[in-house]
Protein backbone atom coordinates (compact mmCIF):
# COMPACT_ATOMS: atom_id res chain seq x y z
CA UNK A 1 0.00 0.00 0.00
CA UNK A 2 1.44 3.38 -0.99
CA UNK A 3 1.74 6.30 1.43
CA UNK A 4 -0.96 8.13 -0.55
CA UNK A 5 -3.35 5.22 -0.04
CA UNK A 6 -2.57 5.00 3.65
CA UNK A 7 -2.32 8.66 4.65
CA UNK A 8 -5.40 10.19 3.12
CA UNK A 9 -5.51 14.00 3.11
CA UNK A 10 -8.52 15.70 4.65
CA UNK A 11 -9.14 19.44 4.39
CA UNK A 12 -11.12 20.83 7.34
CA UNK A 13 -12.70 24.19 6.47
CA UNK A 14 -13.81 25.71 9.75
CA UNK A 15 -13.36 29.22 11.19
CA UNK A 16 -14.07 28.27 14.82
CA UNK A 17 -10.74 27.18 16.35
CA UNK A 18 -12.48 25.76 19.43
CA UNK A 19 -14.28 23.31 17.18
CA UNK A 20 -11.70 22.81 14.42
CA UNK A 21 -8.60 22.09 16.52
CA UNK A 22 -10.07 19.21 18.57
CA UNK A 23 -11.48 17.65 15.37
CA UNK A 24 -8.10 18.09 13.65
CA UNK A 25 -6.32 16.42 16.58
CA UNK A 26 -8.88 13.61 16.75
CA UNK A 27 -8.55 12.78 13.05
CA UNK A 28 -4.79 13.30 12.75
CA UNK A 29 -4.02 10.44 15.15
CA UNK A 30 -6.12 8.11 12.97
CA UNK A 31 -3.78 7.86 9.96
CA UNK A 32 -5.17 10.96 8.26
CA UNK A 33 -3.17 13.95 7.11
CA UNK A 34 -5.12 17.05 8.11
CA UNK A 35 -5.02 20.41 6.38
CA UNK A 36 -7.04 23.30 7.78
CA UNK A 37 -8.49 26.52 6.40
CA UNK A 38 -10.29 29.37 8.17
CA UNK A 39 -12.60 30.38 5.33
CA UNK A 40 -13.72 29.38 1.86
CA UNK A 41 -11.22 31.67 0.13
CA UNK A 42 -8.25 30.14 1.97
CA UNK A 43 -9.77 26.68 1.50
CA UNK A 44 -9.78 27.07 -2.29
CA UNK A 45 -6.06 27.88 -2.25
CA UNK A 46 -5.27 24.90 -0.01
CA UNK A 47 -7.53 22.64 -2.05
CA UNK A 48 -5.67 23.41 -5.27
CA UNK A 49 -2.25 23.10 -3.63
CA UNK A 50 -2.76 19.98 -1.49
CA UNK A 51 -5.40 18.08 -3.54
CA UNK A 52 -7.10 16.50 -0.52
CA UNK A 53 -9.05 13.26 -0.79
CA UNK A 54 -11.95 14.66 1.28
CA UNK A 55 -13.24 17.98 2.62
CA UNK A 56 -15.03 18.54 5.92
CA UNK A 57 -16.87 21.82 5.47
CA UNK A 58 -18.58 24.32 7.74
CA UNK A 59 -21.24 26.36 5.96
CA UNK A 60 -21.07 29.56 8.05
CA UNK A 61 -17.72 31.21 7.40
CA UNK A 62 -16.31 34.65 6.66
CA UNK A 63 -15.30 35.83 3.17
CA UNK A 64 -16.67 32.87 1.18
CA UNK A 65 -19.34 30.74 2.86
CA UNK A 66 -19.69 26.99 2.48
CA UNK A 67 -22.38 27.15 -0.18
CA UNK A 68 -20.32 29.40 -2.44
CA UNK A 69 -17.22 27.27 -1.82
CA UNK A 70 -19.20 24.16 -2.86
CA UNK A 71 -20.45 25.91 -6.00
CA UNK A 72 -16.89 26.86 -6.92
CA UNK A 73 -15.45 23.38 -6.52
CA UNK A 74 -18.39 21.60 -8.18
CA UNK A 75 -18.01 23.85 -11.24
CA UNK A 76 -14.21 23.55 -11.35
CA UNK A 77 -12.94 22.41 -14.78
CA UNK A 78 -10.68 19.64 -13.40
CA UNK A 79 -12.74 16.56 -12.45
CA UNK A 80 -10.34 15.56 -9.65
CA UNK A 81 -11.21 18.86 -7.94
CA UNK A 82 -14.88 19.04 -8.92
CA UNK A 83 -15.56 15.53 -7.61
CA UNK A 84 -13.79 15.68 -4.25
CA UNK A 85 -16.08 14.20 -1.59
CA UNK A 86 -17.47 16.70 0.92
CA UNK A 87 -18.87 16.12 4.38
CA UNK A 88 -20.71 19.10 5.81
CA UNK A 89 -20.38 19.73 9.54
CA UNK A 90 -22.35 22.86 10.36
CA UNK A 91 -24.70 24.57 12.77
CA UNK A 92 -27.11 25.24 9.91
CA UNK A 93 -29.90 22.77 10.45
CA UNK A 94 -32.78 24.12 8.39
CA UNK A 95 -34.32 21.78 5.82
CA UNK A 96 -33.62 24.26 3.00
CA UNK A 97 -29.93 24.52 3.99
CA UNK A 98 -29.56 20.73 4.01
CA UNK A 99 -31.43 20.43 0.70
CA UNK A 100 -29.26 23.11 -0.90
CA UNK A 101 -26.09 21.33 0.23
CA UNK A 102 -27.39 18.01 -1.10
CA UNK A 103 -28.09 19.67 -4.45
CA UNK A 104 -24.37 20.55 -4.47
CA UNK A 105 -23.56 16.83 -4.10
CA UNK A 106 -22.31 16.53 -0.53
CA UNK A 107 -21.64 13.03 0.76
CA UNK A 108 -23.06 13.69 4.22
CA UNK A 109 -24.55 16.52 6.24
CA UNK A 110 -24.00 16.62 10.02
CA UNK A 111 -25.28 19.13 12.56
CA UNK A 112 -22.41 20.00 14.93
CA UNK A 113 -24.47 19.92 18.12
CA UNK A 114 -25.87 16.49 17.24
CA UNK A 115 -22.67 14.79 16.05
CA UNK A 116 -19.63 13.29 17.75
CA UNK A 117 -16.09 13.11 16.39
CA UNK A 118 -16.48 9.33 16.27
CA UNK A 119 -19.50 9.67 13.96
CA UNK A 120 -17.57 12.04 11.71
CA UNK A 121 -14.62 9.64 11.63
CA UNK A 122 -16.85 6.68 10.70
CA UNK A 123 -18.31 8.69 7.81
CA UNK A 124 -14.83 9.84 6.74
CA UNK A 125 -13.70 6.21 6.58
CA UNK A 126 -16.83 5.19 4.69
CA UNK A 127 -16.38 7.94 2.10
CA UNK A 128 -12.61 7.57 1.72
CA UNK A 129 -12.49 3.80 1.48
CA UNK A 130 -15.87 3.13 -0.24
CA UNK A 131 -16.45 -0.42 0.93
CA UNK A 132 -12.77 -1.39 1.07
CA UNK A 133 -11.53 -1.95 4.62
CA UNK A 134 -9.45 1.01 5.82
CA UNK A 135 -5.82 0.38 6.81
CA UNK A 136 -5.55 -1.42 10.12
CA UNK A 137 -4.37 0.70 13.01
CA UNK A 138 -1.19 -0.78 14.36
CA UNK A 139 0.28 -0.42 17.79
CA UNK A 140 4.04 -0.55 17.49
CA UNK A 141 6.16 -1.52 20.46
CA UNK A 142 9.11 0.81 20.02
CA UNK A 143 11.03 -0.95 22.79
CA UNK A 144 12.10 -3.61 20.31
CA UNK A 145 13.81 -0.89 18.24
CA UNK A 146 15.77 0.59 21.15
CA UNK A 147 16.86 -2.69 22.70
CA UNK A 148 14.60 -2.85 25.75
Amino acid sequence: MSADEYFKKVLIVEDDYAFRDPLRDFLSVRSLTIITADNGEQAMEKLLFHKPHLIILDMLMPKVDGFEFLRRIRSFPEPEVANIPVIVLSNLSGPRDIEQAQELKVDAYFIKSETTNDEVFRKVQEVLYKGVPPPKEEVIDFRKFIGE
